[in-house]
């Protein structure tokens, strides 16, 4: 009888903490400049389309990019692109405080930027999400990932405001807070330490690198497959959102100060929902989560016809944030743990481009509703969205099938030899990727 191993805490990993370290103040960094990019083309050119368009930008490569970084990510080193990443967005975001200092930067320099980092953000998240199993034991990866999940919220509550108080005293701020914050994520990745693969790197085959790997991986698991396609339909939502909130909150009179300060609401809701997820993901099913969280997103964006001011307005959204961390970390936790080592780029590819294949949809049809129908055809459009997903949600026959707790496939994977055998390739298991922030 094999004795029980004894796991060191996560909070006295060194490995663990310096990743989770520097991706939070990247993500720090991000926040703030989440807030400055559609305010800095507010500020330029009025246009609420154009921020929509800016928006579209920012989440149009999180699906484009995603099958090629994950490719890049089981062939080459996860380390050394992720460190790379790190450089590339630090030199994106540095180059806007320079067309500031020398004049006016393009309305074309900004969605460049924007859509180059994120081309990189995602790139580095495959990676990451690579490399997770390499830092902690397989079932410890739930609570990396709610932790992982607090990080990000943890972000928002900080992020925002800072970012609304450095616009407001210089437009360039952000950015240059925003590059600094990659450099010191590039410095923790370099100092982490991470396990060698249990079976070593197995190359993709096939001329195109096995570019279908991930994706046979992904449909052969009902349950999963489904949830990544709900994802994909409510990612709009999350996505355009956020914009709405800011439009909303311009046409009632916030300052960019107060922008800042409601979406650090936002922020401390899905802290709050991170917090909770730990105990309550031991007492719920993915599917309850799924369900619960598509319901409560129907009832409470309605709120946003009666919520005049920033603060409100902060409150609805950050009631919408507040599943979040507990649908990811149930269906995300899960799929990096038992995804074999060799297909963890592609696999994590495949979901995102499933997941986040309409994303871009959100921030441009709030941007395009705003400016030509109004402020309340946009909420009617958002509301009616909310209320379709829940209804899917419900539906979906495959959701009433679910795999098997983490568990109990961990216990079956280590008596059969290997979770990276025929096994994970046939089960119920496949990723998904929430809306990064």
């Amino acid at each position: 009888m094999v004795g029980r191993v004894q796991r060191i805490p996560l909070a006295r990993n060194r490995d663990f903490m310096l990743l989770w370290s520097g991706e939070a103040l990247s993500l720090l960094g991000s926040q703030a400049s989440n807030v400055a990019f559609p305010l800095l083309v507010l500020a330029l050119t009025g246009s609420a389309a154009k921020a929509g368009i800016v928006g579209l930008a920012r989440w149009v490569p999180v699906a484009v990019a995603a099958v090629p970084a994950g490719m890049a990510a089981d062939r080459f080193d996860r380390k050394r692109l992720m460190i790379g990443s790190d450089v590339v967005r630090a030199l994106l975001l540095a180059s806007i405080p320079v067309a500031l200092w020398l004049g006016r930067p393009s309305f074309l320099q900004i969605a460049a930027v924007a859509f180059f980092d994120g081309s990189f953000f995602t790139l580095r998240y495959v990676c990451e999400r690579g490399v997770l199993p390499r830092v902690v034991d397989p079932p410890q990866l739930p609570d990396a990932v709610a932790q992982n999940e607090a990080r990000v919220f943890a972000a928002s509550i900080i992020g925002p405001p800072l970012g609304g108080v450095l616009f407001a005293a210089a437009r360039a701020l952000p950015f240059v807070a925003d590059a600094i914050s990659y450099g010191a994520s590039m410095a923790t990745v370099a100092a982490t330490r991470f396990k060698p693969a249990e079976r070593g790197v197995v190359p993709p085959a096939g001329r195109f690198g096995g570019l279908a790997d991930g994706f046979l991986w992904l449909w052969r698991a009902p349950f999963y497959r489904t949830a990544a396609l709900l994802f994909a339909l409510g990612n709009p939502l999350f996505t355009g959102l956020y914009l709405l909130a800011i439009l909303l909150a311009k046409r009632y009179g916030a300052s960019s100060g107060e922008v800042g300060v409601m979406f650090a609401i936002v922020g401390g809701g899905g802290l709050l929902g991170a917090f909770i997820a730990g105990p309550l993901r031991r007492l719920m099913r993915p599917r309850s989560a799924l369900v619960a969280e598509a319901w409560l997103m129907a009832c409470v964006v309605p709120l946003l016809f009666i919520a005049h001011d920033a603060l409100l307005i902060g409150l609805v959204v950050a009631a919408c944030e507040l599943p979040t961390p507990m649908s990811n970390s149930l269906v995300s936790g899960q799929r990096v743990a038992v995804t074999p080592e060799h297909l963890l780029g592609r696999v994590q590819a495949a979901a995102a481009l499933v997941t986040m294949s309409l994303a871009w949809l959100g921030p441009l049809a709030v941007g395009f509703l705003f400016q030509h129908a109004g402020a309340g055809v946009t909420v009617a459009v958002a509301c009616g969205w909310a209320a379709a997903l829940a209804l899917v949600t419900v539906a979906a026959s495959p959701l009433r099938r679910e795999p098997p707790r983490l568990e109990l496939q961990v216990a079956a994977s280590t008596g059969a030899g290997s979770a990276s055998g025929a096994e994970g390739l046939s089960g119920k298991r496949t990723p998904t990727v929430s809306p990064p922030a």
